[in-house]
């Protein structure tokens, strides 16, 4: 009957000790779980970085009217016949001029699209710059998610080292263990809940970190990210490489600096044919506006081209060169990233489910035996510790490996510039 209560008061221990693992922790403070769709739903709207990234892809837009338009006229006036000797312009013929530019065809239009794709770069500097905040975000998240979580085993792992130390008290009164066991849990314990109070800090830094990135103040109470389900790695790296040509800002940037370059090559080129320049001129004011006119035509010729205007085409030809090799070398770089974050991602994985289905259930068990034998008498206690031991590190490594395939997933989502795992899997 004593062995049987004892079973039954292990198999309860058991069960608190683990509750916290396999139920969604509970809001700390009181204070509402993370929802991480919604925390980035607010850093898009709060994060000051992003407000100023979107300024300056706005500020570039606003300035392709002005590459498109024509150059501003001139309005003049000129005096003809003044009486020799004299400054007595009342005695001479006014003559009013209205002069515009005309550039050579075609110069606006590439200006125009010199503008468009300056503008689409700005753009995906928006963008990246999203990217980079969300993907912060997230590592935040998650590394908050697995500060809490070893608090649970840490938690966990205090409750069945009490338990220890009181199986080893019971026995040093009995005198069927020596002190030093006693010590050795007391020990335990102590370390135990001092590895708490540390994980507290750390949490509290991870906060800050959080409500930094959210426009937040640095203390503002931070409530537990919800539970993170484990997901398969989606798609294949063939497939993201496909999405991302479509879709990564950064190679999408190179992209539009290629074609920036191109334009403005051509555009060089342009500059070495003449513009036209024309001026409208009043002759006698004194018969209205029906009077006679004058029109006068004129071509602005490069005329210094060859010391000038030739060394310019020769510049942009050699940035659209370089442009052209820096777009390849991006998109073999977006490549390499695919690549290694995709089959990091997949061994993450494939430790965490190893541990989730096989490690820690075989753990587990080992610490009920190691601690049923202990409070019936028999075995010694470093064999249970080194069972909670055991417990414990295969619990930190799911964690570990769960937190490290969804920040692999964060790169890999910043690589291919396609999210990946959608709202519903962060709902809990």
């Amino acid at each position: 009957m004593i062995c049987e209560r004892k079973d039954k008061r292990v198999s309860l221990v058991l069960a608190v000790s683990f509750l916290s693992l396999t139920i969604p922790f509970a809001a700390a403070d009181g204070l509402a779980p993370l929802s991480l769709p919604r925390l980035l739903d607010e850093v898009r709207r709060a994060n000051p970085e992003l407000a100023a990234a979107h300024k300056r892809w706005e500020a570039v837009q606003a300035k392709i009217p002005l590459a498109r338009g024509l150059p501003a006229p001139k309005i003049g006036v000129e005096w003809e016949e003044i009486p020799r000797g004299t400054f007595k312009i009342n005695k001479a013929t006014a003559m009013y001029q209205l002069i515009q530019s005309l550039p050579f065809p075609g110069k606006l239009s590439l200006r125009q699209k010199v503008a468009v794709k300056e503008a689409q770069i700005a753009a995906m500097g928006f963008k990246r710059a999203e990217w980079e905040i969300s993907s912060m975000l997230k590592n935040v998240y998650y590394d908050l998610f697995m500060l809490d979580r070893e608090v649970e085993i840490q938690e966990a792992e205090l409750a069945w080292l009490n338990q220890t130390a009181a199986a080893a008290r019971a026995r040093y009164a009995t005198g069927s263990a020596p002190e030093s066991e006693l010590l050795r849990a007391q020990a335990a314990v102590l370390e135990a809940s001092n590895q708490l109070e540390v994980l507290d800090h750390r949490r509290q830094a991870m906060a800050a970190h959080m409500n930094h990135l959210l426009n937040r103040p640095a203390h503002a109470p931070v409530g537990r990210p919800d539970p993170i389900p484990l997901m398969p790695v989606p798609s294949s790296p063939e497939d993201l490489l496909a999405q991302a040509q479509e879709h990564q800002p950064d190679l999408l940037a190179f992209q539009f600096s290629a074609e920036r370059a191109e334009a403005a090559w051509k555009l060089s080129k342009r500059e070495l044919l003449p513009d036209l320049e024309t001026m409208l001129e009043l002759r006698d004011p004194a018969m209205g506006p029906v009077g006679p006119w004058d029109l006068s035509l004129a071509l602005v010729l490069p005329f210094w081209f060859w010391t000038k205007q030739q060394y310019g085409v020769k510049a942009a030809l050699y940035d659209k060169e370089s442009a052209q090799a820096a777009y390849q070398g991006m998109r073999n770089e977006v490549a390499r990233r695919v690549h290694e974050h995709w089959h990091e991602a997949k061994a993450a994985y494939a430790t965490a489910s190893l541990c989730q289905e096989g490690l820690i259930p075989l753990a587990r068990q080992a610490v009920q035996s190691a601690l049923a034998a202990y409070q019936g008498g028999k075995g010694s206690i470093m064999e249970v510790l080194e069972a909670l031991k055991d417990l414990s590190e295969r619990q930190r490594s799911y964690v570990e490996h769960l937190v490290q395939l969804e920040q692999r997933m964060v790169l890999l989502e910043q690589a291919a510039g396609v999210p990946l795992r959608g709202e519903a899997a962060f709902n809990g």
